[in-house]
């Protein structure tokens, strides 16, 4: 999921894929924790097994950070995590949320071979549909509705004028990109999981 950083006039740029990258992360993350935990399942009744499955987590987590850092060091002139509107906090959290499920699965000894998207489901994680059916208006309306977020708080959070807002939630105006990623992370910490806004276009819509 590289992209360039530059790319042809009549070539298209990718677009950001900030969720698919992050499922495909913490898929990562459960396939090496699985990985190693199935190897000590006998230990199950050791009281140490708790305190085991932590540093076990943890270690997992700098295995990750390790790795990403090395992803996105290898190519000077291509992006990943900054593209995809990603940073390490934001990963390290949803991590250690879903890490923390698994762990709890095999303390209480109900460890199934079950899928990644079962596991974020579990940990609050769903991955979240990728085809967008709302403009961005719509699906900032609504989660404003679910936030209870009035439209100067979230100006006072975006740092922006209350008539910048009113225009988004009119479909007005249109996010720039950093005000989307205000919004997710505003929703998101609200809400207790990720929120991802999607762009579409008036004609996909009238497509469908």
């Amino acid at each position: 999921m590289r992209v360039k950083k530059r790319y042809p006039l009549d070539i298209p740029v990718p677009p950001p894929a900030r969720q698919h990258l992050l499922n495909e992360i913490l898929r990562y993350a459960n396939a090496l924790f699985r990985a190693e935990a199935d190897e000590y399942e006998e230990f199950q009744s050791d009281g140490r097994y708790p305190a085991w499955l932590s540093r076990l987590s943890d270690r997992m987590v700098a295995r990750i950070k390790t790795t990403l850092d090395r992803l996105d060091d290898s190519d000077p002139d291509a992006l990943l995590l900054i593209y995809h509107g990603l940073q390490w906090p934001h990963i390290e959290k949803e991590l250690r949320m879903l890490l923390w499920e698994i762990a709890k699965q095999y303390e209480q000894g109900n460890v199934q071979p079950i899928a990644v998207e079962a596991a974020l489901s579990q940990s609050g994680l769903k991955q979240q549909d990728t085809t967008p059916t709302e403009t961005l208006a719509a699906q900032i309306k609504r989660l404003q509705n679910e936030c209870e977020f009035t439209a100067e708080e979230m100006a006072e959070a975006l740092k922006v004028e209350p008539r910048s807002i009113y225009k988004h939630l009119a479909g007005q105006t249109v996010p720039r990109r950093n005000h989307r990623a205000a919004y997710e992370k505003l929703f998101s910490e609200r809400l207790k999981r990720s929120v991802t806004l999607q762009k579409v276009s008036e004609r996909s819509l009238e497509s469908q």
